[in-house]
């Protein structure tokens, strides 16, 4: 099968782009082609299809006359299209598999994609169709309020990066892809990878429920992730550095635990404001990936999730429970639905700086045959519900689904 992906970035930024790299390993790995889809990037890895990416520079990092000039790629990329339609007559595509369009590639593609009769998967990593901000979060608390008046709300109260300019424009893109556009009319299969994202989307738009299924994300080479059952001696987070991340919340918390050690791995716009406010049992590691990252998660107590925005399935709990770390998170988005309350960790409310103490405190009293459970039924989760191969078997069953009721429409 040729398996078209679909990506802004083809480096790693986040965590989209890293279940895009994922995705195209696996299907690699079981003989299909891969053909990649993105916006060129000085940090791109090699592709030797490289020569159909696309020039979109980041709009929200544009000032002035530039970014006046870039608003309309913002809402439909006319040179994304066009190399689309070049490497579709070139490569013949089975079907198209979407990951993440917005501010780059943009939903020009989608008519390409329906005049070439190509059958369209997209996985939705973030709220980005429902939730022009994709945070549901203002000024620290969930917000639902673009659910009437036209998403105005979200310029009204400046909610993406309390920048006006950017959040009209969020607004406006919104009520471009809703009420213009008309995005449904060209995607086959929506592809949700928790519960909770699936449910939120349904209350919103009933195709979300006739066409969407929910799939995991997964952890490659699971069966040879090292599995470490010792409690280690501090507790580990690791990611974006940002309020939404809880990261501000937890390292308040970390001055009422002077006996706990915490490691902070990541960099964010809090980062330097963080160094210099942080109590001393508060440790920065900058960027850690691959041998580094995972050596101090195993050698780690517990892993820490605080998020205090709509988590999706984050890949930091799933690598977590591959490497049998349990795992102290909160209760918000879909990070509850894998956290097995005293089995595989332990969740608190987020941004609740009480209820993260006494999941703290909880963790501490675990002794050690106690640990060492917990440590084997993160890795058994892990192994029932991120398992690459039944992955695959999936995401193959929705493929062929999707061509096969694409062929008879």
């Amino acid at each position: 099968m040729k398996v078209l992906q679909i990506n802004k970035y083809f480096h790693i930024k986040g965590g989209a782009d890293s279940v895009f790299f994922n995705t195209s390993a696996l299907l690699g790995e079981q003989g299909h082609d891969v053909i990649p889809f993105s916006i060129k990037h000085p940090k791109n890895k090699y592709s030797s299809y490289s020569k159909y990416f696309i020039n979109a520079p980041e709009i929200r990092e544009l000032r002035g006359i530039k970014k006046l000039l870039n608003i309309p790629r913002f809402f439909s990329n006319k040179d994304a299209a066009r190399q689309l339609g070049k490497i579709i007559q070139e490569q013949k595509p089975d079907i198209a598999h979407i990951h993440n369009l917005f501010n780059g590639i943009s939903l020009s593609i989608l008519p390409v994609l329906k005049k070439h009769r190509i059958p369209v998967v997209i996985t939705l990593h973030d709220t980005r169709f429902i939730c022009p901000s994709s945070y549901f979060n203002l000024r620290g608390k969930l917000c639902d309020n673009c659910r009437n008046l036209f998403y105005s709300n979200c310029a009204v109260h400046k909610c993406y990066q309390d920048n006006l300019t950017n959040s009209i424009m969020c607004a406006a893109e919104m009520f471009h892809k809703d009420f213009v556009f008309k995005y449904d009319q060209y995607i086959d299969r929506y592809i949700f990878v928790s519960d909770a994202y699936h449910y939120l989307h349904k209350r919103r738009h009933s195709f979300f429920e006739t066409k969407g299924t929910v799939l995991y994300n997964f952890v490659p080479s699971l069966l040879k992730c090292a599995i470490n059952k010792q409690q280690g001696e501090y507790l580990f987070y690791y990611g974006r550095i940002t309020k939404e991340k809880g990261v501000v919340t937890l390292i308040n918390v970390m001055k009422q635990f002077p006996e706990l050690k915490l490691k902070v791995a990541g960099t964010g716009p809090l980062l330097e404001e963080l160094k210099t406010t942080s109590p001393k049992n508060v440790e920065f590691l900058g960027f850690l990936s691959g041998d580094t990252l995972f050596n101090e998660l195993r050698n780690s107590s517990y892993v820490i999730v605080p998020s205090e925005w709509e988590e999706n399935n984050p890949l930091t709990v799933i690598e977590s429970y591959a490497h049998g770390k349990p795992v102290i998170g909160s209760k918000i988005g879909g990070i509850p639905e894998i956290i097995l309350e005293n089995e595989t960790g332990f969740y608190f409310e987020p941004g609740n700086a009480d209820s993260l103490c006494a999941a703290l405190k909880q963790a501490q009293n675990v002794l050690p045959n106690d640990y060492a459970k917990m440590s084997v039924n993160a890795r058994d989760f892990a192994e029932q519900h991120f398992n690459p191969a039944t992955h695959y078997n999936e995401l193959m069953t929705i493929y062929k689904d999707t061509i096969k009721s694409y062929e008879n429409f």
